[in-house]
């Protein structure tokens, strides 16, 4: 069900993939933009309605981290068109190392939350959808899990270590999004600060020294069933490496008079 306001107008894009049905409300789109060939018909579907009018969050906090570079800002403008708030942490930090400062820097923002539930995602190539409140229902229907990360359909850092053990997990096999990406996720605050302030006390990963991805790659064997990843797109759709046309996409708007 789409989001409809109390007053106003609510604004939104529907992303569907078509291999599993499912309707994810973050995209992810890595990489370089001819292997996402998706991305500029669901940015433009996004962007093309008219901002909505404010929306309140109750129970999740938006978070991303933008130190201030010309290319950041995605992903807290979708969140803004769509009439949402968004909490920006990293500001100012430069140079920034994503292994030293993502890390460092989701742990300290997730210190100052106070919601049950919060989602990140990259500020430079990530935009929300829609209305989060989908998200944070199904994500609470995941018995068990407190920290969902997006799958992949690429390994990185390419290291045999950490494809053997994410293509063991349950499910990994079923599904082309089978490795972990921390471009975008979902979680219950207070796991998610244990889980960050464990990653920044690991030593960084010798064949990537700037991947943060490598250490949460590393952390995985340690944390699984709580962490998991999202095989069918449920909530995120990494569209990187995606070159198959698999999605149907389109543009709401509801308006309700007040």
């Amino acid at each position: 069900m789409l989001p409809r306001p109390e007053h106003g107008a609510a604004t939104g894009c529907v992303v569907v993939n078509r291999t599993f049905g499912t309707r994810p409300v973050v995209i992810h789109a890595h990489g370089p933009l001819k292997n996402k060939p998706a991305w500029p018909r669901i940015r433009e579907a996004l962007f093309a309605t008219d901002p909505g009018a404010p929306q309140p969050l109750e129970d999740v906090t938006l978070l991303t981290c933008n130190n201030g570079h010309e290319a950041m800002g995605l992903f807290e403008s979708s969140a803004a068109r769509l009439g949402l708030p968004c909490l920006v942490a990293g500001q100012g930090i430069t140079p920034w190392v994503n292994s030293r400062d993502k890390p460092r820097t989701i742990l300290d923002a997730l210190s100052r939350i106070d919601t049950e539930f919060v989602l990140y995602a990259d500020s430079r190539d990530a935009v929300l959808l829609r209305h989060p409140g989908e998200a944070i229902a199904q994500f609470a229907a995941m018995r068990g899990c407190q920290l969902l990360f997006g799958g992949d359909r690429i390994n990185w850092p390419a290291l045999p270590r950490f494809r053997e053990f994410e293509l063991s997990l349950p499910g990994a096999r079923d599904t082309d999004f089978r490795y972990l990406n921390g471009g975008a996720w979902i979680g219950r605050t207070a796991y998610c600060r244990e889980f960050f302030a464990r990653v920044i006390a690991l030593p960084v990963v010798e064949d990537a020294p700037d991947s943060e991805q490598g250490l949460l790659k590393a952390l995985l064997p340690l944390t699984v069933p709580e962490v998991r990843l999202d095989y069918r797109c449920e909530i995120i759709q990494n569209i990187g490496f995606v070159l198959a046309d698999i999605f149907e996409v389109s543009s709401f708007r509801f308006q309700v008079s007040s």
